[in-house]
């Protein structure tokens, strides 16, 4: 059991204190709680009788705090105000955000650079981004989210984005400054930069080559990330050549961060599906955001 109740003569008197301490003024702080300024100044002593030690200094042009009262008024102050913004964020007068789990690599590098234009459209609608290294089940506290998933994947409240489809990517800088790519095996002749994650399936190099029609027993793993974001960083840089993916290379493609060395694709089984919460309200909320989701994914349909 906590032992706060023992250390303050009752929970109103910090109501009363922090007003007080804020206000410096006994006068104003029984204006704003609607009680005597007898009755604040009572509240006080007893409250500086149950702590032994003076909390204000009283003179002639009013109150003032003592070096212990300001020390208790920080933390009173800080704790209210924690409490205040945790007890509005629980409930129906709290800011209502539309929370969006991506990975860190659609979150980074997708949803970032373009949820100010959706924030110019819809200004009052506000969105929270969760980065996640895992799917997540839309619930009570994620809308939206998005998964891979075979593409005969079919669910209640669940959007088809594009195919999967996976293709090599690096900076426009690397590619002027290395050999010519005219065929998979050329691949072998550059740094590859290779990501392994933990809690998603996604095509290696290996698997790619060989479905390329390449050779990938040849194949140098000297560069592994443990997130897919990681490789984009590194590809963006110049170090080397990832492998990107329809989706979450759209926007670095579309404006040159990134290029295609060679037009080689792989199209898999899978695709990427736009998932929202079963809650109606969630749904009305999510509704502005899943339909600019569809509408920047647009060409990835076509």
């Amino acid at each position: 059991m906590s032992t706060l109740r023992n250390l303050v003569p009752s929970t109103h008197s910090l109501f009363v204190f922090e007003a007080a301490a804020r206000t410096l003024s006994f006068k104003s702080a029984a204006r704003e709680l609607n009680v005597t300024q007898p009755s604040v100044s009572h509240s006080i002593k007893m409250f500086e009788k149950h702590c032994g030690l003076a909390l204000f200094v009283r003179d002639n042009r009013g109150v003032q705090l003592t070096e212990a009262g300001r020390q208790l008024y920080e933390e009173v102050r800080t704790s209210f105000r924690r409490l205040e913004q945790r007890l509005e964020a629980i409930s129906d007068r709290g800011t209502k955000y539309i929370t969006f789990a991506a990975s860190t690599s659609l979150a980074a590098h997708w949803l970032a650079p373009q949820l100010y234009h959706f924030q110019q459209e819809h200004p009052d609608v506000k969105i929270k981004v969760v980065a996640t290294d895992r799917d997540i089940e839309p619930d009570h506290e994620v809308d939206v989210t998005v998964w891979v998933r075979p593409r005969d994947f079919d669910r209640a409240n669940t959007w088809f984005v594009c195919n999967e489809v996976v293709f090599p990517v690096c900076s426009p800088a690397y590619l002027l400054s290395h050999p010519t790519l005219t065929s998979v095996d050329d691949l072998l002749q550059h740094q590859l930069i290779h990501s392994s994650d933990a809690f998603r399936k996604r095509l290696g190099w290996a698997e790619w080559m060989e479905l390329a029609g390449g050779n990938s027993t040849e194949i140098r793993t000297n560069i592994v990330f443990n997130d897919y974001q990681l490789t984009f960083q590194a590809a963006i840089a110049g170090e080397g050549i990832s492998l990107g993916w329809s989706l979450t290379a759209q926007h670095l493609l579309r404006n040159r961060l990134l290029v295609r060395p060679l037009p080689i694709e792989i199209k898999t089984d899978r695709a990427f599906f736009l998932l929202v919460s079963e809650d109606p309200v969630k749904n009305k909320r999510s509704k502005l955001l899943v339909d600019w989701f569809l509408a920047k994914t647009a060409e990835l349909r076509s």
